[in-house]
């Protein structure tokens, strides 16, 4: 079975496309239990953040992962296979390794991205829908997002999508000393929003989340205050600046929320970054001209300072990845190799066990032990001889030379 992956990320798919295409955390287990019921696919991993939603399989063929991919989210591949992209194989091994590596992210050299990979891997093999092939395959890519990390300068000049949208905040204020800020949601992309802003100034700093308790354990870790998302409308007006990272399937910020905080505010702007796929704010809101809008594509535009570095790491980085993935390759196909002997070696012992079986029920009888042991002879060269004669005689009659030599060759008959 080929290792296969279909997928669509930032640079193939708008995020409206990637909204509609994007999988919950907490789906993630069904789906792949329901794509492994499949008679054709042996295992699947699910990878499904802000910039990429990726099916990897190890299935029959392409064109099943292709089809399975599109018919989870109800489409079929004539209506979005324009924003997919299929790898098999080398290709497949070298896109995983690349993107648990941070060299396939929005922004270069990431590292959150490794840890989103191995919560999907996690997710799969405690649902019991990995095989040795799928769980080595990411175990391998494990280690080499590691010795790159290790090996090169990918890692130096953190320009995350957090740290990115705090800069960008910065690029907006200046310095945060005066401004009231609000991060809405308190899952890792929140937490590393945290570790960034508390490297900086600010006036006012809180943390909004759907469970209370969440909220409270991150304020208490970076000594500001927590409130539930029910209060979100009373409160909202007091920010000046709001992040938000939910995983909330609904945009949980509306135009009558901004409407109300607006008047409340007297029209003192809000600048609002919206790190969520699916948002978590309505688009309306950019209607407003105190509103100033977000979303993930538009950090793009400000993550280019410290890129070159990592341009250049990643340059070596590639090398490291496609020597590994060639070597992971070899391995795959040694595999392959050694599940065909294992087959053959399953079916001559068949024919060895049927005609030793019918051997002894003759002896048993008494029949005369010459007789059968010719006969058991005779029975097991015909069975075996049965399937190269035939592949040769079809061989000669279709006048293939270059397998009647093969055959020859791998016989020994020359």
């Amino acid at each position: 079975m080929p290792l296969v992956v279909v997928g669509l990320n930032h640079t193939t798919a708008s995020i409206d496309i990637r909204e509609k295409m994007s999988v919950a955390q907490d789906s993630i287990s069904l789906a792949v239990q329901q794509l492994c019921q499949h008679e054709s696919i042996d295992a699947c991993v699910i990878t499904s953040t802000c910039n990429r939603t990726e099916f990897y399989f190890d299935c029959d063929s392409c064109e099943i992962a292709q089809t399975q991919y599109c018919q989870w989210f109800g489409y079929t591949f004539d209506q979005i296979g324009q924003h997919l992209y299929t790898h098999t194989n080398l290709d497949c091994i070298k896109h995983l390794f690349a993107v648990a590596s941070g060299l396939d992210s929005l922004v270069l050299g990431e590292a959150q991205i490794l840890g989103q990979v191995k919560s999907a891997y996690d997710i799969s093999k405690q649902s019991g829908f990995l095989n040795k092939t799928t769980d080595r395959f990411f175990q391998t890519a494990f280690r080499i997002a590691k010795s790159v990390r290790s090996n090169t300068n990918i890692g130096k000049n953190p320009v995350s999508i957090a740290n990115s949208s705090v800069q960008l905040s910065k690029q907006i204020f200046g310095e945060l000393n005066n401004q009231n800020i609000l991060v809405i949601g308190a899952g890792s992309t929140s937490e590393l929003l945290l570790r960034y802003l508390s490297k900086h100034s600010y006036h006012s700093l809180a943390i909004c989340n759907r469970t209370l308790s969440n909220a409270n354990k991150l304020a208490k870790q970076f000594n500001c205050t927590g409130f539930e998302l029910s209060q979100l409308p009373n409160r909202i007006s007091a920010y000046d600046l709001i992040f938000s990272a939910t995983a909330s399937k609904k945009p949980i910020i509306d135009c009558e929320i901004i409407k109300s905080a607006l008047s409340q505010r007297k029209h003192r702007p809000i600048v609002i970054i919206d790190l969520a796929i699916p948002r978590d704010v309505d688009v309306c809101v950019k209607k407003f001209n105190d509103v100033f809008y977000y979303a993930v594509d538009d950090l793009q535009k400000v993550i280019s300072s410290n890129l070159k570095n990592r341009e250049q790491a990643a340059l070596v980085a590639r090398e490291i990845i496609q020597t590994e993935a060639e070597s992971f390759c070899y391995w795959l196909k040694s595999q392959q190799h050694t599940q065909l002997i294992s087959k053959f070696q399953q079916e001559t012992a068949k024919i060895r066990n049927h005609s030793l079986n019918k051997a002894l029920k003759l002896l048993n009888k008494g029949e005369d032990v010459e007789e059968v042991l010719f006969q058991l002879a005779n029975n097991l060269t015909k069975k075996l001889n049965h399937t190269p004669v035939k592949a040769i005689r079809d061989a000669i009659n279709s006048g293939d030379e270059n397998t009647i030599n093969t055959i020859t060759t791998l016989l020994k008959l020359d």
